[in-house]
């Protein structure tokens, strides 16, 4: 890759992490004509696009349930991201923005019991009081509780087939007691018939005979006396980790207002973590908007609250208490700030006086400017 295209593509980068609430597609569409490389954009910009869609807590559709990109909701050491409502884990195309192969996920019961309780309450705030809003509940690393050790499936020993041993049929002869008058006539009676006695040969190639309705063994002596070789087991696949408890939860919602017809966009985004071991609810805020009409103008501002629990195990309605009085107070200071633009910001842009006070006539100044010209030539 050339240094000049390397150049264009931190350029790029650059220009898509600033964009404007909505309006990502419109940047990356400028950008793609500044490189001119469609291969390289698409490898090289992907980190930056990963970024923004993190940052900016992209809302996207899995199975008709809409999920939040979201730093909490990337897996430690995956690429894959958490549905914490739905209990499963998914992978993201953050260039195609679109979210797939959803698998399920083991949580363990007493955190989910808490996490899915504060998730309820916040649904409700957020549908209430945020424009197309999004939410979502998680359950963070907590250090009081360290991660289990990966459980290691106990292989089964693999049981040896005991060589089977043809027991020879036992044959019961019954003996019979005869007189000698008997056999006498018995052997007379034979050469009689004209019978021969079977030759020792005959009588070895009947003990050879082979029974076809035995499977054939073609073994030899030396196959046979080697111990049996058996195959060893596969090794056991390792168990999936224990599900990790935690009473660290991440409260992010996001809502967001589009009007491009009329030149403006915005989005607010909320972060607050409630630790019950410290105590602490910490809340921030960043809110982006953009109006560009006749002009370019962006805001973005991030406040930032820290307020202490009510208890070790606060319920789900006082946190959200909390973060009522919280965002109240964000949206009072912006009221402020937008107060104090005409009165303080825009006035220092405007030019200030000369110290006559007065301002300049500048019809006059081209006749200033000659009687001057008028007046040095009648000295010379």
């Amino acid at each position: 890759m050339s240094s000049q295209l390397e150049q264009r593509l931190s350029a790029a980068s650059t220009f898509l992490l600033q964009s404007p609430p909505g309006e990502v597609n419109d940047v990356f569409a400028d950008v793609r004509t500044i490189v001119g490389d469609d291969a390289a954009l698409e490898s090289g910009i992907l980190p930056a696009l990963e970024q923004y869609n993190t940052e900016q807590f992209i809302v996207v559709d899995l199975e008709g349930d809409k999920v939040l990109i979201t730093e909490a909701s990337k897996l430690k050491g995956e690429v894959r991201h958490v549905d914490p409502k739905g209990q499963r884990t998914f992978a993201f195309d953050h260039m195609k923005v679109a979210a797939s192969d959803p698998q399920p996920l083991e949580v363990d019961t007493e955190t989910e019991s808490i996490r899915s309780s504060i998730e309820k309450v916040l649904a409700a705030h957020v549908s209430n009081h945020y424009s197309e809003g999004a939410s979502a509940v998680y359950a963070l690393e907590d250090s009081n509780y360290p991660e289990p050790e990966p459980v290691v499936a106990t292989p089964v020993e693999e049981t040896k087939p005991e060589p089977e041993v043809e027991e020879a049929p036992v044959v019961e002869e019954t003996a019979e007691e005869k007189t000698p008058a008997a056999e006498e006539e018995g052997e007379a009676k034979g050469v009689e018939e004209g019978e021969e006695e079977k030759p020792e040969a005959d009588a070895d190639a009947d003990a050879d005979a082979v029974d076809e309705s035995k499977p054939i063994d073609s073994s030899t002596e030396e196959d046979k006396a080697k111990p049996m070789e058996t195959t060893p087991a596969p090794a056991p696949a390792p168990a999936p980790p224990a599900p990790r408890p935690s009473r660290i939860f991440g409260l992010y919602f996001v809502g967001t207002k589009y009007n491009p017809s009329n030149y403006w966009t915005g989005k607010w985004r909320s972060v607050y973590v409630a630790d019950f071991e410290k105590g602490t609810f910490e809340g921030k805020a960043l809110v982006n908007v953009h109006y560009y009409e006749q002009g370019n103008v962006q805001l973005s501002t991030t406040l930032t609250s820290t307020s202490p629990l009510p208890s070790s195990t606060p319920t789900a309605e006082s946190l959200i208490a909390l973060l009522k009085s919280s965002e109240s107070s964000f949206a009072a200071q912006l009221s402020d700030a937008y107060s104090g633009l005409s009165d303080e910001q825009f006035r220092g842009l405007r030019r200030a006086l000369p110290r006559t006070r007065t301002k300049v006539d500048w019809a006059k100044i081209v006749n200033y400017r000659l009687s001057k010209e008028l007046g040095g030539g009648a000295e010379a």
